[in-house]
Order: structure tokens, then C-alpha cells, then sequence
């Protein structure tokens, strides 16, 4: 390698050799086949990092050895690619070596690289500034060993010079040997927290400098299943940082979000608010609305943007902003009309686990609003689609705990969500005499709470022509029938309980499914235990998320041209962690029946424990889960009528088949909207 210039004139990338404090060991090849050690084409013999704290700046240094073992492993192989900041970041090629037949040739030339800008989040709308430093190994073979050494040097100055540094040791793919390693001066005050498998610290002093090693050999693949909650973390990982408390934390941002004088025209706006209403109470929920409409997510978080708002003046001139700039905004506005208001930091993902880890300046990923009002306390999120509701039912944000950006700051747990019954379907159904005629169909469908309100964001987003499409269309999968819409869909919106409800209105062409007697048999569709139920089959070692607190309840009515024969049931299933199902039929007239089926999911996680029992329920859920019967043809004789219930389906369609159609279908999950959402 060249080191004739020790700084390339693009973007801050450098080439050096690697840090004398970073120990380059051997990789344990010896006697061992990397073909047994392959996945993707790949055997990785080497993951190696350290970070070095004992400088001006942090260095992070890390080290990857893998050989290509397959025709898949080539373009992973071949490829070297670094991410970093330039506003506070650099970084430093050491080396980019390929190993073949005993030959060492070194691939990491200056000219190799490009330094592109990628933003890897611009189809969120949030744009960071970081660049890419990118090369592309030439002649890479099967069999040989690619060894990349490099480091990224600095740190956001906005965190106050606090370290935090999450390690793994243990992967999805077999890793035969993992490094980790912190040099720190003695009198930096350290905190480490560790999860999954215990993890050994071998903690020792050289020349002045202490130095934590962590070390892995062949840890067994942890694979994490669909439907694991995001704040389980049950492989071996490490977690270290400076030792404060989260007093210390909420004061390394509380800067940035002080209060701020709003710009004459937002001050207007307020007045007009507050005039129209008198009551704080009003107030809140208004002011709310009024930050959501006026503001677009777009977040540029180029340099510190990541960590900091922008000035209040520019969010409301730009009139978009993220979740601090909304914060700040809404903030702002509630404490200009005296109400106690304060931004706050939340993790999304693992906002669970905050207590039991460590006070870090990276645990947040996101930030709202907390209010307080008559001695309650509110947590609203400024970023969401505008929601409807008064104080009472405008939607809270869910996200365990919070830390408010406040002097004495401590973690707050915030409530949960509450069980309501979020959705109700009522199918009311017109039963022709003959069963090769249509029937009609009027589908009326509640949503409450944050379901109203994804509901009202989508329909706001289509025409009225493309939402009724899309309803029918995906009613049209659930049924496996053609539609004729009778009506034009009715929307019902009562803006200050957030309840939407969506009536249509159908001619059904093919409600009745052809049996290989000539029987015809209704099948009713699956909009609760698929949608709602994750199917787990095998074993599980991850818990199973199990999204909100919900209840979803659906009605069917059938009104009958002819007696059909179907015997009253109420029947009924408990599950684990309050799970529960509930299926009825019964008569109300003699040509009227009534099909109900509710199912609540209280939202707890359900443990690895009672995973069995889970199953178990699920399946006896499928088989209550909707209405079967047979229904007189014009030459089918009275004598050939049969009973029909829940799950008493001789062939055909399987529920679980109608289950699985119902879950993946882009249109069926409309009309499912959140269905399982965290």
C-alpha cells in the first residue's frame, strides 16, 4: 500500500497504516474446513474490533477476514464499503489484502475508491449527509481470503463527548471467531451491561491504558423468527458506556430544546386557537392537530441535524421538520398558551428494555411531547398524520418509556395501551331463494382509536373512485366472488370519539361455493383470527409480539329466502397470556340468523414457555373462526340439507388457506389497517 499521501483530497477518506495499539492476530484456519463454515458463500473467520478512547478523538478500528467458498461469495467478497459523517468523521484505509496460494497481494490503492453520497433513507424522507467510501476488489476467486482493516476516527460533537458502543458476539451466520476490544484512560468510569449468553470481560491494565477484551469462538448461529419482539435480545451481546445516570443524558440535549419565542405569524395562529378554544383541555388535542397538518416529515440531519432541531424560525418558514423539529414546534405553541409541556426522547424499537440497560446517549430514536394537565400526564407525537378525537380518545403515544428533556431528569413509564374494541364488522346478508343467483351484501366496518386514524389517513390520500376500488377489490380476494357495488361507500366520521365508520354496499355473483355433489356452501370470510393471529409451526425459542392491546368483533346477518338448517351454537376458547375467542350462531327470526365471532388480544408478549399452548389455540381459533353451511340448489332435495357451525367444513377450502389469503393480500390489509401493529 501507498502512503505517499497521507490525506486523499475526497471527502476526508485517508490511508495509513493500522493503529499500533491494534493487535492483528492470526485467524484460526488451522485444520478446519471453511466449506463446513459457510453460509451465502461465504466462511467468515474474523470479525475484529477495538474502540480506542485514549486520544483527542474516538477511533473505532475494525478487521474482517472471510474466504470465498462459493460463486455467491464473490461480490460480498469483493466488495469494501465504509459509511461516515464528513462534518465530524473520517476515515482510514489500512489495508484491503488478498490472500491466494501463500501470495499476499494488497488491493487497497488511493485510486481504487470512490467517495460517493448515498442516502440510504431518502425514501423516508430523511436525508444525513453521510458519504460512502467504496471500492470493488478485482479478480476475486473461489478459495481466496479477503483481510480489510480500517478505522473511522471522530464523534459527534453534540453528544457531549459521551462514548457508547454496542458489541455482538454471537451472529446470525457462523462467525468462527469474534474480537472486541476497549482502551480507555484508567479514571474514565465505565458502566457495562451484557445480554443473551453470559459474556467473560477480561478487564487489565497496559502502560497507564485499561483495556476490556471480549472474545467469542464458534458461538452457535442465533437466527431471530418473524414476529419477535424488537426489544428481545437474547444472543450474546455487550453493551459499554461512561457510567451516568439519565439525569446526565436528558442534560447533554436539554440545550438544544429550550424555549424560544414564536415567530409573529405562529403567534397568531395561536391566538386564533386559543379563542376559538377557551378550555386547556381544547386546547391540547387542537394545537396537536395544528402542528400535524402544517408540518411535512422531511428531516435533513446533515452534521449534528441528527441530534438537534433546527431554529424554530426555519421550521416555520420550511413548514416540514422530524420528530424533534415537531416537538420543539409543538412544545413551543402548548407553552405559549400556558400549558405545561416538555419534549421528550423515546426508543421506538426498545423503549422496553430502557430501565434494565444502561444510561447511554444513543438509547433514543425518536422524540414527542409530554403534557401535563389538572396533575395527568399526556405523551402525544407531533409526527403523526393529523388524529382526531378530543382529550379523551385522540390517540397516546405507546412507547413504554420516555425520558423528558428536563433538569433532574428520570425515565418515565408510560401507561399502556388500552383494550377497547378498535374494530367491528357487521355483514349483513341477503340469502337468495335459488342458490345460482346472487346474493346482496352490506358490510359496515368501525374502526376506533388508532385504527380510526390510519383509516382516515388513507382514505384522505385516495380519490373516492381509487378507495372504493381498492375496498372492493380486496373484499372481492376475502370472498372469492365478483362484486357489483349497489351504492356509492358511505363514510361516517365522528371526529371528536375518533370512530370512522365505512359502509358499502355489494351484489355478490358467486356467493356460494360449488361442491363435487352439486351442493352449493357458503363459506364465510376470515377477517379476525388470520389477520390477527400469527400461525407459529416448529419450535420457537424467541418469544412472539403480539402488537396492541385490541378487540375485534364481527357481526353477520343472514336473512334467508328459504329455511336452511343450521343448529345455534356458542362456543368459546382461552388462550395464553388472556388471549380469548368467542363464536356464536343463533336465531332471531325463523328466516334470520345472527353469526358472531370476537377476539381479544390484551397485547402481552407471549413467552417461549407457553408457545405450545399458543399453538394450540390458534388452532382450535381456525376452526371456530367463522360459518360454514350448505344452502338448497334448485335440485338439491330438502332431505340433503346438513347442519352447519364453526369449523364443520367436510371439504373444499380450508380455513387455513382463506387465512393465509386473508393476511397477505395488499387490499386485504387495508381493510385490516394496523392489524398488528406495535
Amino acid at each position: 500500500m501507498s502512503y505517499d499521501s497521507p490525506v486523499s483530497p475526497r471527502s476526508r477518506l485517508e490511508f495509513a497504516p493500522a493503529p499500533a495499539s491494534f493487535e492483528l492476530v492470526p485467524a484460526r484456519m488451522e485444520g478446519r474446513d471453511p466449506r463446513d463454515l459457510t453460509s451465502g458463500g461465504l466462511c467468515h473467520w474474523l470479525s475484529q474490533s477495538q474502540f480506542d478512547l485514549t486520544g483527542p478523538e474516538p477511533v473505532y478500528t475494525s478487521r474482517n477476514i472471510v474466504q470465498v467458498t462459493g460463486s455467491e461469495g464473490l461480490q460480498p467478497a469483493a466488495s469494501v464499503s465504509v459509511h461516515f459523517n464528513p462534518e465530524y468523521e473520517r476515515v482510514v484505509i489500512h489495508a484491503v489484502r488478498v490472500h491466494r496460494d501463500g501470495a499476499v497481494r494488497e488491493a487497497g490503492r488511493p485510486e481504487a475508491f470512490e467517495v460517493i453520497q448515498r442516502e440510504l433513507n431518502m425514501e423516508r424522507a430523511v436525508y444525513d449527509g453521510r458519504m460512502t467510501a467504496h471500492m470493488v476488489i478485482p479478480d476475486i476467486r473461489e478459495g481466496d481470503v479477503v483481510e480489510t482493516i480500517l478505522s473511522v476516527i471522530g464523534a459527534p460533537p453534540a453528544l457531549g463527548g459521551l462514548f457508547s458502543w454496542s458489541f455482538i458476539l454471537q451472529w446470525s451466520i457462523p462467525v468462527v471467531e469474534t474480537r472486541c476490544t476497549l482502551r480507555a484512560p484508567t479514571d474514565r468510569k465505565l458502566a457495562l451491561h451484557s445480554t443473551g449468553a453470559p459474556v467473560t470481560t477480561r478487564d487489565t491494565v497496559e502502560g497507564g491504558v485499561r483495556v476490556l477484551e471480549w472474545e467469542a469462538v464458534d458461538a452457535v448461529p442465533m437466527t431471530i423468527p418473524q414476529g419477535t419482539p424488537h426489544s428481545w435480545n437474547g444472543y450474546s451481546s455487550g453493551h459499554i458506556a461512561d457510567d451516568v445516570d439519565w439525569s446526565a443524558i436528558a442534560d447533554v440535549f436539554r440545550p438544544f430544546y429550550e424555549a424560544v419565542t414564536l415567530p409573529e405569524g405562529l403567534a397568531a395562529d395561536v391566538r386564533a386557537l386559543e379563542a376559538a378554544h377557551p378550555k386547556p383541555a381544547a386546547r391540547i388535542p387542537a394545537a396537536l392537530r395544528m402542528v400535524q397538518s402544517m408540518l411535512r416529515y422531511h428531516s435533513v440531519s446533515i452534521g449534528e441535524g441528527g441530534y438537534r432541531p433546527r431554529p424554530l424560525e426555519t421550521i416555520w418558514e420550511t413548514r416540514y421538520g422530524d420528530c424533534k423539529d415537531a416537538s420543539l414546534l409543538l412544545t413551543a405553541v402548548l407553552r405559549t398558551m400556558g400549558i405545561d409541556a416538555v419534549c421528550a426522547l423515546v426508543n421506538t424499537m426498545r423503549g422496553e428494555e430502557l430501565p434494565q440497560g444502561l444510561p447511554h446517549v444513543l438509547a433514543f430514536n425518536h422524540c414527542i411531547v409530554r403534557v401535563r394537565l389538572n396533575g395527568g400526564t399526556l405523551w402525544l407525537d407531533p409526527t403523526m398524520s393529523p388524529q382526531a378525537g378530543d382529550l379523551e380518545h385522540v390517540t397516546r403515544a405507546m412507547f413504554d418509556f420516555a425520558l423528558p428533556l428536563e433538569a433532574d431528569a428520570k425515565l418515565e413509564a408510560m401507561p399502556r395501551a388500552r383494550l377497547r374494541t378498535t374494530n367491528t364488522f357487521e355483514e349483513v346478508w341477503d340469502i337468495p331463494a335459488n342458490a345460482a343467483e346472487p346474493a346482496e351484501l352490506t358490510l359496515t366496518t368501525t374502526y376506533r382509536s388508532w385504527r380510526a386514524d390510519g383509516v382516515r389517513h388513507w382514505l384522505g390520500n385516495q380519490s373516492r373512485d381509487g378507495a372504493a376500488r381498492s375496498m372492493r377489490e380486496g373484499l372481492e380476494r376475502e370472498i372469492h366472488s365478483p362484486l357489483t357495488a349497489l351504492a356509492d361507500h358511505e363514510v361516517r366520521d365522528d371526529a371528536v370519539e375518533n370512530v370512522l365508520t365505512v359502509i358499502e354496499r355489494y351484489r355478490v355473483s358467486e356467493p356460494f361455493a360449488n361442491r363435487d355433489n352439486g351442493a352449493r356452501v357458503f363459506i364465510s370470510r376470515d377477517d379476525v383470527v388470520g389477520p390477527h393471529l400469527m400461525e407459529i409451526s416448529g419450535s420457537r425459542s424467541t418469544p412472539l409480539d403480539m402488537g396492541l392491546p385490541r378487540r375485534i368483533e364481527t357481526r353477520r346477518v343472514f336473512r334467508f329466502a328459504r329455511p336452511v338448517d343450521i343448529t345455534p351454537w356458542r362456543i368459546s376458547a382461552r388462550g395464553p397470556v388472556g388471549l380469548y375467542l368467542e363464536s356464536s350462531f343463533e336465531w332471531t327470526s325463523p328466516r334470520e340468523g345472527l353469526h358472531q365471532i370476537m377476539l381479544v388480544v390484551p397485547g402481552d408478549d407471549v413467552p417461549v414457555e407457553a408457545m405450545e399452548a399458543y399453538k394450540a389455540f390458534v388452532e382450535k381459533a381456525r376452526g371456530m373462526n367463522g360459518i360454514t353451511f350448505p344452502v338448497q340448489g334448485p335440485d338439491v332435495p330438502v332431505s340433503n340439507r346438513r347442519s352447519g357451525r364453526a369449523g364443520d367444513e367436510p371439504s373444499g377450502i380450508p380455513w387455513a388457506w382463506v387465512a393465509v389469503i386473508a393476511f397477505v393480500l395488499i387490499s386485504a390489509l387495508i381493510r385490516q389497517l394496523m392489524a398488528a401493529a406495535g
